[in-house]
């Protein structure tokens, strides 16, 4: 396999290499190589989001929508009805 890099990254993954501009280049790769990857002259790195960051993301927003519902009904429980808290806030809450 080829990696085509620009500017350390890989912009292409092709069996053979072909002629490109001078500012890119061919280099061996194995095959779990991907578009998008990083490139430093000798390793390649996936940008990709790790477990642990795909799980840190889900939490944050579990809790920001946790927030916004609480906050929603904090307005409602100070006599807003739901249209005036939804003009104020933006926050819809689920039928």
């Amino acid at each position: 396999m080829k990696a085509l890099i620009l500017e350390n990254k890989v912009v292409d993954i092709q069996a053979t290499e072909f002629e490109v501009a001078p500012t890119m280049i061919w280099v061996d790769c194995d095959d779990t190589v991907k578009v998008g990857f990083s490139y430093d002259g000798s390793t390649f790195t996936s940008n990709e989001p790790t477990a642990e960051e795909i799980a840190e993301e889900e939490t944050k927003r579990q809790a920001l929508a946790t927030d916004q519902a609480n906050g929603n009904q904090k307005l409602l429980y100070l006599g807003l009805t739901q249209a005036e808290a939804t003009a104020l806030t933006g926050y819809k809450p689920t039928e």
